[in-house]
């Protein structure tokens, strides 16, 4: 008998296989479209643990689709879509229950009629499941920290099929390894966050002309160390891609407080004499996640992403020659600190705590490149990202084990190897950033 045969008797309504609208939309991420041998799509995680069990049976992967965000198109085995896990519940203290394929707009839809917010990256269409595993830098990461630091509880459902709880009494190595281990440890099919206050925002964004990017670079850092954990910001310099798409640096900004204050706050910024545009006003959480772009970008990125222990002076002059140089260069700076640092290191699994920024760069290349470009790009972005300690898997474009040595401090992923081997020893759960099991 098949794997799609059995599955179809064992949860039977709930796969599906080529030719099917829900095996479309199922095998479909970001990224580009698979060839899974079935996409099922559970309702309960009885049914999940089903699914898992069969699969693993067979010796095939499982991948999990939240949103459809993935890097990785599945290139075989099973897909478990958590399309009908999209529930979202707000009790009174704040705790919000959420399933794990819902969308983040949809959870800050949710709270904003109670004033509340959970910081969560910066697109309301990416799916809870994925952005929560990997760690979560979000609008409110100064104020809140990780979207990780927020999780109290996970129902996970692991590769031998058992449904666990998981927090920070039942199964505390789990719930180590889950806040920033990714999708490596099972299938997780509900979530419960603490949110916070987010009513009282006020941001917006400051617009730069390409004359003096350096000088934009310093102040952006200066005013981001002495700023309260209130101040949240993201600097994203980019290249002349096209007439309707302004080259140059762009500042976006969001503070708890007033306009007057974050005007008084963002003063350094608004003074340089690059300014060419000022649009600063009241705003609602759920408005500072935008709309995703529909899929892969036609262009290569070259490049990547690390943590910034320290934005020196010379980091800086490294990060501007980056952007100045013949290879069109994209660069993004996310404002840490705060509530982010004053997390342990070794408390998640997100050890790199100590960072004054995240940093990505990428040299913006034609997809048909020749070698000899790609690798000078590699160079420039190289310069600037030799300035980091450690990479930021929900951002890493790249896999292997190299990748994952630079997510995680050795310590760190050998906890990470250990927990594996506990949950997955044969690691079914490999379609994701792997993290081996141990021994």
């Amino acid at each position: 008998m098949s794997l799609l045969s059995e599955l179809t008797m064992q949860v039977p309504g709930r796969v599906h296989g080529p030719g099917a609208t829900e095996y479309d939309a199922g095998r479909t991420v970001f990224a580009g479209i698979g060839e899974p041998e079935a996409v099922v799509r559970p309702h309960t995680a009885e049914e999940v643990a089903v699914a898992v069990r069969l699969a693993a049976a067979a010796g095939l992967p499982i991948a999990v689709r939240s949103g459809g965000h993935g890097l990785m198109p599945m290139p075989d085995g099973v897909v478990i879509d958590l399309a009908e896990f999209t529930s979202i519940d707000v009790d009174d203290d704040g705790l919000v229950t959420v399933g794990g394929g819902a969308r983040w707009g949809d959870v800050a839809a949710a709270l904003a009629p109670h004033g509340l917010g959970i910081s969560s990256g910066d697109t309301s269409d990416v799916g809870v499941g994925g952005l929560a595993l990997g760690g979560g830098i979000g609008w409110l990461v100064r104020g809140q920290g990780l979207t990780v630091d927020l999780l109290r509880e996970v129902e996970l459902v692991t590769a031998a099929g058992d449904v666990l709880t998981v927090n920070a009494d039942e199964n505390p190595d789990v719930f180590w390894a889950i806040r920033g281990g990714g999708g490596n440890f099972g299938v997780a099919t509900r979530f419960v966050f603490q949110a916070s206050r987010a009513d009282g925002l006020v941001g917006g964004h400051v617009r730069f002309d390409q004359s003096d990017v350096p000088s934009v670079l310093r102040a952006w850092r200066d005013v981001m160390r002495t700023g309260p954990d209130e101040l949240n910001s993201t600097l994203l310099v980019l290249p002349p891609f096209a007439p309707e798409i302004p080259a140059g640096p762009q500042l976006g900004v969001a503070l708890q407080g007033d306009e007057a204050r974050l005007r008084e706050l963002l003063e350094p910024l608004l003074s340089l004499p690059s300014v060419t545009e000022v649009s600063l006003g009241p705003v609602a959480y759920g408005d500072l996640l935008e709309e995703a772009p529909p899929g892969k970008p036609p262009f290569l990125f070259v490049g990547g992403n690390g943590f910034v222990p320290d934005l020196s002076d010379d980091a800086l002059d490294a990060i501007a020659a980056a952007y100045d140089r013949d290879v069109p260069t994209m660069i993004l700076l996310r404002a840490l600190g705060g509530a982010f640092s004053r997390v342990g290191p070794d408390a998640t699994a997100i050890a790199h705590r100590d960072a004054d920024a995240l940093l990505i760069v990428n040299g913006v290349l034609p997809p048909d490149s020749a070698p000899e470009q790609v690798a000078a790009a590699k160079a420039g972005s190289d310069a600037a990202l030799a300035f980091t300690s450690g990479t930021y898997g929900n951002f890493a474009m790249e896999q292997g084990e190299e990748v994952i040595r630079s997510m995680y401090p050795s310590a760190t992923l050998d906890r990470l190897r250990r927990v594996k081997a506990q949950l997955d020893p044969g690691n079914v759960f490999r379609q994701n950033h792997n993290i081996t099991p141990a021994g």
